[in-house]
């Protein structure tokens, strides 16, 4: 069985004529016979009755014909993908990402994938979370990387990543040495945070609150490369999810020490999207995204 046959069956159905299907296909009526034939001795029943006023159903073609139609829609569908594919293949992808994942991991997925889709132009526009929100809800962009989800229903958020926080410090902090740190040891600590009305802030004071914890407040930023300088050179210390401080970790630069009691949720990255308005380029670099996240979560990094 094969689609030429399908196709051939639901012609002669459609037109009720086995001349008339040959001359819609632009093919010898033999041809036309001959494909009938070959569809009836596989399924091993007729398809059609024959009579002078044309062609009519059998009761097995009339069971056979749905599924010849779903056949050939399935078949169109699969051509429509494949176009839908080619074209997201040029044109200008244009991505919203949070501030922390530009300063960390977007690169190595953006490498994979301009390196897999040459001609595609790209824009990144980097904001915070809150930002990020308001602005696709305006129409800048209709694809965003976010590390909280809101209950919004103009927005859509698919959650790609999750991991514990970790304390990220200097591999010259007393802690770099120690496998595990109570919480509440942090009291201590000169703490690099960013700025109060971040989402990031407020769930670490909202955490920390929880567990009755003061802390040392040093540096307020909402500079991720800045954060990452200060804790290299032993300035303080910053709650983190490793993800967003790979390649320091991967490196050696940093050390993240898992925390005794973790009062953090744990830190998450989504793909945020209106799922009415996405087009083929999108719908591209989201399933690039989402495998190479997977890729990434396999990367040991502490």
């Amino acid at each position: 069985m094969n689609l030429d046959q399908i196709s051939t069956f639901l012609a002669v159905y459609q037109l009720g004529s086995y001349m008339k299907a040959a001359e819609y296909l632009y093919l010898p009526q033999p041809t036309v016979s001959n494909r009938i034939k070959q569809l009836e001795a596989e399924l091993g029943q007729p398809l059609f009755i024959r009579d002078k006023r044309g062609v009519t159903l059998t009761e097995e073609g009339r069971t056979f014909l749905p599924y010849a139609q779903k056949m050939t829609s399935s078949y169109e569908e699969g051509k429509e993908a494949v176009s839908r594919l080619k074209q997201g293949l040029q044109g200008k992808l244009t991505i919203g990402c949070n501030n922390s994942f530009a300063g960390s991991a977007l690169p190595v997925v953006m490498e994979a994938f301009i390196e897999r889709y040459p001609d595609v132009d790209i824009q990144i526009l980097s904001y915070s979370s809150k930002d990020q929100i308001r602005r696709m809800k305006e129409r800048e962009f209709q694809v965003g990387i976010t590390r909280y989800a809101v209950n919004d229903p103009q927005l859509s958020f698919r959650q790609v990543h999750s991991e514990e926080v970790k304390l990220i410090v200097s591999p010259r902090h007393p802690f770099a040495k120690t496998a595990k740190i109570p919480i509440g040891d942090i009291r201590n600590q000169k703490l690099i945070l960013y700025q109060p009305d971040t989402l990031y802030r407020k769930m670490i004071d909202v955490s920390l609150s929880r567990h009755n914890l003061q802390y040392d407040l040093k540096y307020e930023t909402n500079n991720m490369h800045l954060i990452k300088n200060m804790v290299i050179r032993n300035l303080g210390v910053f709650f983190s999810g490793p993800l967003f401080l790979r390649d320091e970790l991967l490196r050696g630069d940093v050390v993240a020490v898992d925390i005794v009691d973790n009062p953090f949720p744990e830190s998450n990255v989504f793909l945020m999207y209106r799922s009415t308005e996405l087009n083929s380029l999108d719908h591209l670099f989201m399933a690039h995204f989402q495998t190479y996240m997977e890729r990434l979560r396999h990367t040991p990094l502490a």
